[in-house]
């Protein structure tokens, strides 16, 4: 069945089950609306954890202030390049982001083994041929695979139980290395500015049964994609979606 970029992932499929026309404008249309702070701000966050873990793999240990020197010449010039919106400053959202890394470097690194970092798997998806793919932060000598949050409030621990992005990631690991005893957690940094920022580690322990519904789940958002069906969903949620003025333009669901 053809998709729009050759593969689902977790991004498409949360995008699909939150409105199937958002999924259209991004992945079907390819609108990039301006990118916001909050998005921004993970993905600079992840490029310095990023780097961290595969310096510790190659056998070197860089310093605190190293790594905040990264943080900042990464943020920096990814801002100056892009087309950010910033609902909150751009200075404070970048001593947030400081923040956000020293508690990691205080809490989290020192108790970590990395072994491989933003590990891409697929797998064909069975009967279909579909293919699924992710990218997992952080797998440990261990094999627990990690997933970092930065985001302004503390997550609900029913949040992380049965996370489908979890399972998803357990499933591929499964299916590219056996099937070997993974601990599945989020790690979650949070606060609203540097002054107030918290961690929380959330294991994600499966129902019984919670892979095959998932997959039972991905191959119907597959099918109503291949069918082209993108209505609109109104919710609560369209008020804060980057898509909403090319929504509007598009006229009713």
């Amino acid at each position: 069945m053809a998709l729009p970029r050759g593969y689902i992932s977790h991004s498409q499929i949360r995008a699909y089950k939150e409105c199937p026309r958002k999924y259209r404008l991004a992945y079907v249309e390819n609108i990039q609306p301006p990118g916001n702070d909050k998005v921004f701000l993970g993905e600079i966050f992840h490029y310095a954890i990023e780097h961290y873990f595969l310096q510790r793999i190659g056998g070197v240990l860089p310093t605190d202030e190293e790594l905040e020197d990264y943080f900042r010449s990464r943020f920096d010039t990814d801002a100056s390049n892009r087309d950010i919106s910033w609902r909150s400053p751009r200075d404070e959202t970048r001593q947030r982001g400081l923040a956000f890394l020293r508690h990691f470097l205080r809490s989290v690194a020192p108790y970590t083994r990395p072994l491989m970092v933003e590990k891409e798997l697929g797998a064909e998806l069975p009967g279909s041929g579909v293919l699924l793919k992710g990218v997992i932060d952080l797998v440990e000598e261990d094999f627990s695979i990690t997933d970092f949050k930065t985001t302004t409030g503390r997550w609900s621990e029913s949040r992380a139980r049965n996370s489908p992005q979890m399972i998803i990631y357990k499933y591929l690991f499964d299916r590219s290395f056996g099937p070997l005893p993974a601990n599945l957690k989020y790690e979650v940094f949070y606060g609203r500015n540097a002054g107030n920022v918290r961690h929380q580690t959330l294991r994600v322990i499966p129902d019984a049964g919670a892979t095959e519904a998932l997959l039972v789940m991905i191959e119907d958002v597959v099918q109503r994609i291949g069918a082209g069906v993108f209505p609109a969903s109104e919710t609560s949620l369209c008020r804060h979606c980057e898509f909403r003025a090319a929504c509007r333009d598009m006229g009713p669901a």
